[in-house]
């Protein structure tokens, strides 16, 4: 069983991330080799598990019990467990350390954050310490918790040294820009997958939960009046710093833009999907316009997560931000599917050196602080 204190005398960790994003639709497992001097990291491999079907369903309900609450923190920490063995039973590892995101169940913007899954079961079931609960830390120095990405993003494309903005499609999107090396600025920008999914869901009645391959929004137009009304919401004319969630698009929001629009054929809710994947485009390019290039514009838009299997979604990326290209974190050598994961692998390994790794000026914090919380057995 490896100890706290064994794996700090390490200058070569085997280290697993898990994650698992606003749209619940699986846990992303990764591996990855940290060398601490000098700073290095190797990507060993990921998967994307999917939840048990039972769990999944049973997250989306609401309101729910105190005791519902303390099943899913056990049931999600097992999951996240189930996860990361069948990803080691393909790539039988030793495993030096675990950083476990969790799954997020609330989050109000400088308020409270309040992510589940018991690292106690990921400790006790692979031996090793587990470092979770990464976001609570910045909200306690007044910070918003989110993004907390903006300091990998730095460590793994900083090397390139020319302004670049590094892009998140999850539920959520989120961008970073990274310049001289650092992490400038970072904030939620908008829905990425999470709307596209909840629509996808109402459409199909239940048989898919996402427009696979962007082939709905293909099949319509974009509805200037829909397009307007979405990019009236609140949310992307509010300052930095700015974290969002399903408490801001999730599933209230779905339901008052289908109140709205009021999709009665399959042409219609073609539209729909149209107009919503080309918001999530300009949402992301208004942030950018309004905040980001008056101070730095950039060179390159390099793109992670799993709106990056929506071409409809990236070509409307890369024509909007011509003549700004637009590639993945893949030809960088970065997985695009398993960069969070890969990211809170990373944090756990910095918060065992004890290196603060939130950016008061991306989360809004008071200082710098450690994240996440350390569980041995």
């Amino acid at each position: 069983m490896w100890r706290l204190i064994d794996v700090q005398m390490l200058e070569k960790r085997i280290v697993a991330g898990l994650m698992s994003g606003t749209s619940m639709d699986g846990i992303d497992v990764c591996l990855c080799e940290i060398q601490t001097r000098p700073w290095q990291c190797r990507w060993l491999t990921a998967q994307t598990i999917p939840y048990p079907e039972s769990l999944r369903f049973s997250l989306y309900q609401s309101p729910v019990s105190l005791s519902q609450i303390a099943h899913w923190h056990r049931g999600i920490g097992e999951a996240f467990a189930d996860a990361l063995a069948q990803v080691l039973a393909d790539f039988p590892t030793e495993l030096h350390l675990i950083g476990s995101h969790g799954q997020t169940l609330y989050h109000e913007h400088q308020k409270m954050t309040l992510q589940l899954g018991e690292a106690a079961f990921l400790s006790e079931r692979f031996g090793c310490p587990v470092v979770a609960d990464f976001r609570i830390h910045d909200v306690a120095v007044g910070g918003s918790g989110a993004p907390l990405v903006p300091y990998v993003d730095a460590q793994l494309f900083g090397h390139l040294q020319r302004p670049l903005l590094v892009l998140n499609l999850g539920g959520i999107a989120n961008f970073t820009l990274v310049v001289n090396g650092q992490a400038v600025m970072a904030w939620d920008c908008g829905p990425a997958n999470m709307v596209l999914d909840e629509l996808a869901s109402l459409f199909s009645r239940g048989k898919t939960r996402i427009d696979r391959d962007g082939y709905w929004a293909s099949q319509g137009q974009i509805r200037p009046e829909w397009l307007d009304y979405l990019m009236s919401h609140p949310f992307l004319s509010q300052a930095p710093p700015k974290s969002a969630g399903r408490e801001q698009f999730g599933g209230w929001f779905v339901q008052e833009l289908i109140n709205y629009t009021n999709p009665g054929s399959s042409q219609s809710w073609y539209d729909l999907f149209a107009t919503v994947t080309h918001f999530t485009a300009a949402a992301i390019f208004y942030h950018y316009q309004t905040w980001v290039k008056p101070q730095q514009a950039v060179t390159e838009v390099i793109v992670s997560g799993g709106g990056v299997h929506n071409p409809i979604l990236m070509e409307e990326l890369t024509q909007i931000f011509r003549p700004i290209p637009v590639c993945l974190s893949t030809d960088y050598g970065i997985d695009a599917d398993s960069k969070e994961a890969l990211a809170f692998a990373i944090l756990a390994s910095e918060r065992i050196d004890g290196k603060p790794t939130n950016i008061p000026a991306v989360t809004g914090a008071k200082r710098p602080v450690l994240l996440g919380k350390i569980t041995e057995l």
